[in-house]
């Protein structure tokens, strides 16, 4: 039995999301046959198989993220240890891949609420994490755990980002932490309003029609769990 990782796919990327399977348990495969598609923040890329034999285990499931190093198919045939593909070169090693346990999310601990607001959020699914908090001393009330489930539900489902859009709100996350924010001031000429026309109005009503014409721009980015929620009401 041998274990093919998920190689070095260059650039420094650490993980990739897997898109589809090109094999499937059982199937008796070539090296250099196409075992799978995955999608890093650059591209989709498609992985080969380093070896002929068959395909015992298939250890990911599409849309699953799976680590540079970690197990992605288990052969039952082929004496030959994975040492990489054309997307990337690993070292054969004698002992499987261990994986660091991932460390807990600062502040997990930080919030503060009763068991029975607690039960409440539990209960509408929603994350206390992300509720703004009224209460005294910073506390989580019930009616903040209520209001955020019905901005939730407002929002309608959470679509996880992949690709170019998880790499874009990661570095945009990471900019607004570390980097001072700035202004960038502009002038437009509005001589051909009409007189007495109410600037904040006109402006208000264009981000509307621009909401409305791309929807992407009316949506909360929840960083936490790697999605977007589209808001459906423009106001």
């Amino acid at each position: 039995m041998s274990t093919f990782v998920l190689p070095d796919l260059g650039e420094g990327l650490q993980e990739a999301e897997l898109v589809a399977w090109h094999v499937a348990e059982g199937d008796h495969v070539v090296a250099d046959q196409p075992l799978v598609s995955v999608e890093t923040e650059k591209a989709v890329v498609e992985v080969p198989s380093p070896q002929s034999g068959r395909v015992a285990r298939l250890c990911a499931q599409p849309g699953e993220r799976v680590k540079v190093g970690a197990a992605l198919v288990e052969f039952d045939e082929g004496p030959h240890a994975d040492t990489g593909t054309v997307v990337g070169e690993l070292a054969a090693a004698a002992a499987p891949p261990v994986r660091a346990p991932e460390a807990a999310p600062a502040g997990a601990a930080a919030v503060r609420a009763t068991p029975a607001v607690r039960a409440l959020a539990q209960r509408l699914g929603v994350d206390l994490k992300i509720v703004a908090a009224s209460g005294p001393g910073g506390a989580v009330t019930s009616a903040d755990v209520e209001r955020a489930a019905r901005a939730l539900t407002d929002a309608g489902p959470a679509e996880p980002l992949s690709g170019v859009r998880r790499a874009m709100a990661v570095n945009m996350s990471r900019s607004h932490a570390e980097i001072v924010p700035a202004t960038v001031s502009d002038e437009a000429d509005i001589e051909a309003w009409p007189p007495g026309s109410d600037t904040t109005i006109r402006l208000v009503r264009a981000v509307a029609a621009g909401c409305a014409a791309v929807p992407a721009l009316n949506a909360w980015y929840d960083g936490r769990n790697m999605e977007r929620r589209l808001i459906k009401q423009i106001d």
